[in-house]
């Protein structure tokens, strides 16, 4: 279930390379905000499945991205990306090039709230890096 939930929830280049780099700490991050916002399977079979459309999602899984993106540095509490941290995680690795563009692309994302905006940013972001694999 953890492993599913990860695919599914941080489907993202800079979540999955950060997951490639720190397996441990990330999953442990990502249970405990599975757990901490009361994330279910059935909700996870659902997004996996694509029965739950992007839009229909429920603020507890918005709520689990952003804080996986905060307990990562990525995000504060109030849904701001903090680019200098993002940059500096990925400053000598090989996807500092992409980490750019997709912070450029994705990073004045909003929504309705914090939980929102990160979701919103792991959305635009899956866009983003599948326009990348596109190209």
């Amino acid at each position: 279930m953890k492993s599913r939930f990860a695919c599914i929830l941080l489907f993202s280049c800079l979540i999955s390379y950060v997951m490639a780099q720190k397996p441990e700490m990330t999953q442990q991050v990502v249970s405990s905000c599975m757990t901490e916002n009361g994330v279910t399977e059935q909700e996870l079979n659902g997004l996996k499945s694509g029965e739950v459309k992007l839009e229909d999602v429920k603020d507890n899984v918005k709520c689990a991205s952003q804080c996986v993106m905060a307990k990562l540095g990525f995000m504060n509490s109030k849904g701001v990306l903090q680019d200098d941290k993002i940059m500096e995680f990925f400053k000598d690795g090989p996807m500092k090039g992409q980490a750019e563009k997709a912070l450029e692309a994705c990073g004045s994302t909003t929504g309705a709230n914090p939980c929102d905006t990160a979701f919103q940013i792991m959305v635009c972001l899956e866009k983003h890096v599948n326009d990348l694999m596109k190209a």
